[in-house]
């Protein structure tokens, strides 16, 4: 599963999500800019040709193989921040996946949709979990196999808080 691929299918699915578009300007993340384990990432959507922006964070096996990324950022038209979660096919549905952002709780999320390279995951992050994750150093996100066993990912939060407010600057 391509960084490209996997980034093109967030992008997608949040403008199908998201049918109001801001119009507030905001001073703009700078694209490719790496706050140690995340970077920025700019995109314009097709139909509106606004630019949104999120960060996001590949999490890779030992074979280099992307096996889970973590977009963030704001939803065109919103102030509440969203993770995108995506996994490669192959998890089992039904339970979801189990988000953990630093010392916040862990929020269960339901899978939205698969897609070709991936099944994906949405949640809005409260301010407790944005204040655990920007006090953290470690996140995780908790799945079910196809095998029904349960697996857990690590991510990484270092240079998640000044990433995060790259998005708002």
């Amino acid at each position: 599963m391509s960084s490209a691929s996997i980034l093109r299918s967030i992008f997608i699915f949040i403008t199908l999500v998201s049918f109001s578009l801001a119009s507030n300007v905001q001073a703009k993340p700078q694209s490719g800019k790496k706050f140690k384990d995340w970077t920025v990432v700019c995109e314009k959507l097709p139909k509106s040709k606004k630019e949104v922006c999120n960060i996001f964070q590949n999490v890779t096996n030992d074979k280099k193989k992307v096996v889970l990324q973590v977009a963030i950022g704001y939803a065109p038209g919103s102030n509440e921040p969203q993770a995108l979660v995506t996994l490669p096919l192959g998890v089992l549905l039904q339970p979801g996946i189990e988000f953990k952002g630093g010392s916040a709780e862990a929020v269960r999320v339901p899978f939205g949709v698969c897609v070709k390279n991936g099944c994906i995951a949405i949640t809005k992050l409260s301010k407790e979990m944005i204040k655990g994750m920007k006090s953290g150093t470690k996140g995780g996100v908790k799945f079910a196999a196809a095998q029904k066993q349960v697996i857990e990912i690590p991510i990484s939060l270092k240079g998640f808080t000044a990433a995060f407010n790259s998005l708002k600057s």
